[in-house]
């Protein structure tokens, strides 16, 4: 599998999320203390994201709004066919 690392500015991710991340996609949201596994599902046109839960426990479906929670996150990894980008975040 390609992995390919990138730092973006805050204010970067949201045009980043629309321009590149694609719905069925697996993505991996670490903010805060949370972790969260999950399929895209959509993405709207300001970078909430509807995922799919992957877990053990929660299978449900559940909304992020990235700008909401962009002071928080530590890393993102957005995995689509072969290929995962590992975002981290800087203010």
């Amino acid at each position: 599998m390609q992995k390919e690392y990138i730092v973006l500015k805050e204010d970067e991710l949201e045009e980043f999320i629309i321009e590149n991340f694609k719905e069925d996609a697996i993505v991996e949201i670490s903010y805060n203390r949370v972790f969260i596994p999950g399929k895209i599902l959509y993405i709207d046109d300001d970078a909430s994201i509807t995922l799919q839960l992957k877990g053990e426990l929660l299978n449900q479906r559940v909304d992020i709004d990235i700008n909401e929670v962009k002071k928080e996150l530590v890393e993102i990894i957005h995995t689509y066919e072969d290929k995962s980008i590992i975002i981290s975040i800087i203010d």
